[in-house]
């Protein structure tokens, strides 16, 4: 898979094209109905065409939580026999093409045929229609893919998170949610209680539900089972920002400034006050316990 990542007017490309197009925030299960489609197409290559940052980072001018990075959009895409991915730097001037401009945009890079979903808007404000694209491009249209009665997006799966409901999350994802990152120097008030945790810079994810996870941690070439919180730290050491800290069974190593992935794989309580901190030590235990039941270790 060659990656074109560039401004619009940068990007360059001859071959033939079906494609797809969108955010692909998440790159769930109806984006991936949409590749798929994409790839049953053999008269010419295959191309998926997304946005870096999200668009609403640049138009509400604020950061905006995602539950993908760019890189994570790379690697998953990278699982389909796809020969590009195009990956727009999404900027003003990118977000001001009118409707003519953006087609002219699609035409240049050679994109013959568009396989997209029946609500697909482009172009500024989103003003561009199925219809103004079957002028130009063969145009195949999906149904939406519906789980409960509610059409698959990234706002669905996010409202799944914040609700702690990792299981329906999976699915729609076809994976575990995960969040990458790097291990920040932190207090070390965890170490002190028996519980050395890692703090993790979180950058611009999504982060669900506040509160205890089971979780499997994957730094220095290897998986470990772990338990996760997410919050303020109410009980010692508050934050007023929320942090995302874990701690790795059977683990003693250095891992400041490393990259970690963490996967999410069982909401396990919220986050509460202890009345001290022999009462947080205790309930720690608890929950070391119910990690190892859930991971068989």
């Amino acid at each position: 898979m060659i990656i074109l990542y560039n401004t619009y007017d940068k990007i360059e490309n001859t071959d033939d094209l079906t494609i797809t197009m969108g955010n692909f925030d998440g790159l769930h299960l109806g984006h991936q109905q949409l590749i798929n489609r994409v790839l049953r197409y053999k008269d010419t290559k295959h191309a998926v065409l997304t946005y870096d940052p999200h668009p609403s980072e640049i138009l509400r001018k604020m950061p905006f939580r995602t539950l993908t990075q760019k890189r994570d959009k790379i690697e998953l895409l990278s699982q389909f026999p796809l020969d590009y991915a195009i990956i727009v730097k999404f900027d003003e001037p990118f977000s001001k093409l009118n409707v003519k401009q953006f087609i002219e945009f699609l035409q240049r890079i050679s994109v013959k045929r568009l396989v997209i979903g029946r609500d697909a808007r482009f172009a500024y404000r989103g003003v561009g229609t199925i219809d103004e694209l079957r002028k130009y491009f063969v145009v195949d249209v999906m149904n939406d893919l519906v789980y409960n009665h509610t059409r698959v997006s990234t706002t669905y799966i996010k409202d799944f998170l914040i609700q702690g409901d990792l299981g329906s999350a999976r699915k729609l994802l076809n994976r575990h949610y995960q969040i990458t990152g790097k291990v920040l120097h932190g207090h070390k008030i965890g170490r002190g209680i028996g519980y050395p945790t890692a703090n993790i810079d979180f950058d611009n994810y999504y982060l669900p539900r506040m509160g205890v996870y089971y979780v499997k941690v994957f730094v220095n070439e290897t998986w470990y089972h772990g338990m996760a919180n997410i919050g303020h730290n109410p009980t010692i050491n508050f934050s007023e920002s929320r942090r995302l800290e874990i701690f790795i069974l059977d683990f003693d190593e250095d891992i400041y400034d490393k990259k970690v992935l963490v996967d999410f794989m069982h909401y396990m309580r919220p986050e509460y006050r202890f009345p001290s901190k022999d009462a947080l030590i205790r309930q720690l235990k608890k929950d070391e316990q119910m990690v190892r039941s859930l991971a068989k270790v």
